[in-house]
């Protein structure tokens, strides 16, 4: 079954013991323009911030799912976590999710005393299509494109401390090549075609085909010397995108920003997904490349 033609069913993130949230915070107009902010269960007056971006091969996908778990568990280390929903593939053309994003962030910097959040203290984190999202946000701050007009507070800085990225593609002419090259066969056998979550993401063309396009979309076009660090993961047994998709990324950070700002963790026998990457070992190391940012 083609990636686009699955029945995805929502499943929520378990919120129950979360005291302190706000559900469904309009951050500009729009039905998809919602977010949800989550509060760590302790007495504090400011908080450091996580917007996390879900993935879905930016097809499928919406805030606060289980793919939130992750995030949801560094609550528990002192950091406030936002879910937002941004437009899908389908919905609207690329780049309006990057604008979606970024007035997120400046909806939030507006607000950060409603909330309890530093607005110094801001990080994106993503999995999957999320972040390659939160790759490009990143990237474009830093180099000042995709700004766009969406949503409101334009007083406000996009400034950021630093992203984390797990097995997102990015680079998305390269991936059937990649397996190729691998000796891995992808999950979904139309990888490279019109009709696959990342020619559909290129307006329903094989990304080889709009090299225009694709090159828009990745990550790497946009860096420039202020990029903040990266923290990347990816699993070594990825089918859905390859894992050296996030090496040649962390590649090209590093020529930008110093191999002393990036760090990678290959995680062996992981495939895509985050089952593989919810452990104390990888929130500890989550927290610790956070907390020499702030």
């Amino acid at each position: 079954m083609k990636f686009i033609e699955r029945d995805q069913k929502f499943v929520p993130a378990d919120t129950d013991w979360i005291n302190n949230k706000w559900i469904d915070v309009s951050y500009a107009d729009g039905k998809r323009r919602k977010m949800d902010i989550y509060l760590p269960n302790e007495d504090k007056e400011q908080f450091p911030v996580i917007i996390d971006i879900f993935g879905g091969g930016m097809y499928f996908g919406q805030k606060s799912s289980f793919k939130l778990q992750g995030a949801l568990e560094l609550l528990k280390k002192g950091y406030a976590v936002v879910s937002p929903n941004y437009s899908l593939s389908h919905q609207a053309d690329f780049p309006t999710p990057i604008y979606e994003i970024k007035a997120a962030i400046r909806y939030i910097k507006a607000h950060a005393k409603d909330f309890k959040i530093n607005p110094k203290q801001v990080f994106l984190m993503g999995e999957s299509s999320g972040a390659q999202l939160a790759m490009l946000t990143a990237a474009s701050i830093g180099s000042n494109q995709l700004n766009g007009e969406l949503g409101d507070y334009f007083d406000q800085d996009l400034e950021i401390k630093g992203v984390i990225a797990s097995y997102g593609p990015y680079n998305l002419k390269e991936m059937p090549f990649q397996f190729k090259a691998l000796g891995q066969e992808p999950r979904f056998t139309e990888t490279g075609a019109s009709d696959s979550f990342e020619g559909v993401m290129l307006k329903n063309n094989r990304p080889i085909d709009v090299p225009e396009l694709n090159d828009a979309c990745n990550p790497a076009s946009y860096l420039t010397d202020k990029m903040v660090p990266v923290l990347f993961y990816a699993g070594l047994d990825d089918h859905v995108a390859p894992y050296v998709q996030t090496v040649n990324l962390a590649t090209q950070v590093m020529e930008k920003i110093g191999e002393q700002n990036v760090q990678v963790h290959l995680v062996a026998g992981a495939d895509h997904g985050p089952k593989a990457f919810l452990s104390d070992s990888i929130y500890q190391e989550k927290d610790e490349f956070m907390r020499k940012l702030i």
